[in-house]
């Protein structure tokens, strides 16, 4: 490009002047004729302009050559603002996927957290509704006048449930049945009238049944130890109770 504007410069040039046409000799007449003297003249200015030119030009390349300086320079600025900017959006990269991360752990706590909770509050919840059982069943075995509400409690727990009109009820047999129904038949039992202190019982000198609750085994008498020892480890008192049964034969 800077060759071509000087050549487009150097060709404005209208005479190229030389030291032979300077020098070349002339007739006196040629020399003092107005033609001459306007020859000369002419002649200067076109060598002038000649320099002029040529010096033009070599101005113009020296533009031109800091143009293209300037030019390497702002590619090379441009060059390297692309790649900082890439630079930038790499490290926004990852502090987007470090906060990403942060808050996938902060959801997994929170799902933790909610689950202990919801736990806790089930527990809770159990808690509640198992002391409500026991506190309706002690109601109705005192008015069944057990000797020992307590005792009593605990020989039936396993089997207790709530209703659901929360009413205490008892698991005989695979069917639930109303406590104060099974506690009327207890009274009529000869296994169980030691409980009561009601004058319904009978057959207080009779020989003891073969289980010492409905529906349920007695493992002192049949010799089943690994069933003993799992009643004594869930329900002692219940234990306690069918050990003494068995001893009494």
């Amino acid at each position: 490009m800077s060759e071509g504007f000087a050549e487009s410069v150097t060709s404005e040039a209208p005479v190229s002047v030389t030291p032979e046409l300077l020098n070349r000799p002339v007739s006196p007449e040629q020399s003092t004729s107005p033609d001459a003297e306007l020859l000369k003249t002419k002649l200067n200015l076109a060598n002038q302009h000649a320099k002029q030119a040529k010096k033009d030009a070599d101005d113009a390349r020296q533009r031109m050559s800091q143009l293209e300086e300037q030019l390497k320079r702002m590619e090379e600025q441009q060059q390297a603002t692309v790649q900082k900017s890439l630079e930038d959006q790499g490290q926004f990269k990852e502090l987007y996927q470090q906060e990403r991360q942060r808050n996938k752990e902060l959801e997994a706590r929170y799902l933790s957290e909610t689950a202990g909770l919801k736990g806790d509050l089930e527990q809770e919840r159990q808690g509640r509704q198992q002391e409500s059982l026991r506190a309706a069943a002690l109601g109705q075995i005192s008015q069944a006048n057990a000797v020992n509400p307590q005792q009593l409690y605990s020989l039936l727990q396993t089997g207790l449930r709530m209703d659901d009109e929360g009413n205490p009820v008892l698991l005989n047999g695979g069917v639930e049945q109303p406590l104060g129904d099974y506690l009327q038949h207890l009274k009529q039992s000869t296994e169980w009238q030691h409980h009561f202190s009601a004058s319904g019982a009978r057959g207080m000198g009779a020989s003891p049944a073969a289980s010492v609750a409905p529906g349920m085994d007695n493992p002192y008498r049949s010799k089943n130890l690994t069933a003993a020892l799992k009643l004594e480890i869930e329900n002692p008192e219940l234990a306690a109770a069918l050990k003494a049964e068995a001893a009494r034969g």
